[in-house]
């Protein structure tokens, strides 16, 4: 594949050795199905399939849809949709495959707006477990007072309980990426948090200023005097930044300013 057409796709190939690991760590169970994200030349795909469990692709690359198809033709378990996945449609897809993983090594360019659209419906799947840029799986995986917790990091805690599984350096990979990798397990929460689609409208907001006081990062959409009732409200300090809240504590800040 050329060099434009990976750029354009922001394909990087992984070796066999780190995708049979990684492949080994997808937990499945009998009954189960995978749905995989951008399968490229089908390195993750390989020993996923010898697992024996069915398996859809979607792919966006059309030479990489016709390597596939020839490639895994002995397969009857193996399907593949030429598709990009932000327009996949994933629910539909669910209602005929409910018990099912989603896995993939995602392209660095989009897989934070891949994780935005499988959180809400995450509850409906067994879970996520792929690979990701290694300083975006840290903030999906942050904690609250630490420095990789933000805004991302509250929208996949709202709905999942994630931790790294591997940390994978640039040299598994061709073309070599200039940083290192990671893989995350994403396990849908039991009881995702109950938030109005606003409610992340006032996150982001929240975290504008990292670093700064929420009162001051809030101030500009909310007033200022409104969200010092609500941390008061609440029982927060004035002092208090958006890193130092769970998600349950800033949707309680959230509801407060919006009964002003």
């Amino acid at each position: 594949m050329d060099r434009e057409r990976r750029r354009r796709f922001g394909q990087n190939f992984l070796d066999k050795q780190t995708a049979d690991l990684i492949a080994s760590d997808l937990p499945l169970s009998d009954g189960e199905s995978i749905l995989e994200i951008g399968p490229g030349h089908g390195a993750l795909t390989e020993p996923l399939l010898s697992r024996g469990f069915p398996l859809t692709a979607v792919e966006i690359d059309e030479e990489c849809v016709a390597f596939l198809k020839e490639k895994f033709t002995d397969k009857p378990d193996f399907s593949i949709v030429n598709q990009n996945f932000l327009q996949f449609p994933l629910e539909a897809w669910l209602e005929k495959n409910p018990k099912s993983w989603l896995t993939g090594n995602l392209p660095y360019n989009i897989s934070t707006g891949i994780v935005s659209k499988i959180m809400p419906i995450l509850k409906r799947t067994k879970g996520f477990m792929g690979m990701v840029q290694y300083e975006v799986a840290k903030r999906f995986c942050a904690e609250p007072h630490s420095s990789d917790y933000g805004s991302l990091s509250v929208w996949v805690k709202a709905h999942a309980e994630g931790r790294i599984l591997r940390k994978i350096g640039p040299e598994h990979f061709t073309p070599r990426p200039n940083v290192d990798s990671a893989t995350v397990l994403l396990l849908p929460l039991e009881h995702p948090l109950e938030a109005p689609p606003d409610f992340f409208t006032f996150v982001q907001a929240a975290f504008s200023k990292k670093r700064k006081l929420i009162v001051n990062s809030l101030s500009n959409s909310y007033g200022k005097s409104e969200a010092f009732a609500a941390l008061e409200k609440c029982g927060f300090s004035m002092s208090t930044r958006a890193e130092e809240l769970s998600p349950q504590e800033l949707l309680n800040l959230y509801t407060n300013i919006k009964k002003k």
